[in-house]
């Protein structure tokens, strides 16, 4: 299975580039992709080894750089993760084996679906892509409402934890000592 991974954010309300933030020693890339094979990265460059790619133009939202990142492709299955998400792959058995649909995706504490941290059947997902005259600017909610969903509540939704705010890093920071790498 190929991965995509989504690091080309703005980082406003984080104040700096969050790919490059460290936990547990490691940039959030690289916690994130611990472990992890054929990787695709949509942002800037780092010493992860994958595929980098960037969305033209640059900064125009996730459905731009998934349509993106699906260029280089190959699996039958893919992985999509924001790197704000970076417990997010410790979930992927649990979303495999709920893959029925085009999508499997994660519920979080708040019972909304998490696009950002799901598996998504190639085909389905670039089906879904050409429905839009332009992936630029679009939203998650718009893509997926063009895919038959396979929602996955978890026990551990805190994996599912979005780091925005340098507050929310602090709280990243007490999960990560308490999870086993």
């Amino acid at each position: 299975m190929n991965y995509i991974f989504l690091t080309g954010g703005t980082s406003k309300r984080f104040g700096s580039d969050k790919s490059a933030a460290i936990l547990n020693g490691k940039s959030l890339l690289e916690y994130a992709t611990d472990g992890l094979n054929n990787l695709i990265v949509v942002g800037p460059t780092s010493n992860v080894n994958a595929i980098y790619v960037r969305e033209v133009p640059e900064f125009s939202g996730p459905v731009a750089a998934i349509s993106a990142g699906l260029q280089e492709v190959k699996s039958e299955v893919v992985g999509i993760f924001a790197i704000d998400m970076p417990f997010a792959p410790r979930i992927v058995s649990d979303l495999e084996r709920a893959l029925i649909h085009d999508a499997s995706l994660p519920i979080d504490k708040y019972g909304l679906v998490q696009p950002l941290a799901g598996i998504y059947r190639t085909t389905s997902l670039r089906r879904a892509l050409l429905e839009f005259e332009s992936t630029q600017n679009q939203s998650m909610k718009s893509l997926i409402s063009k895919l038959i969903i396979d929602e996955v509540p978890l026990v551990e939704t805190e994996l599912l934890m979005d780091i925005d705010t340098p507050e929310d890093y602090l709280v990243a920071i007490d999960l990560a000592s308490r999870l086993v790498q």
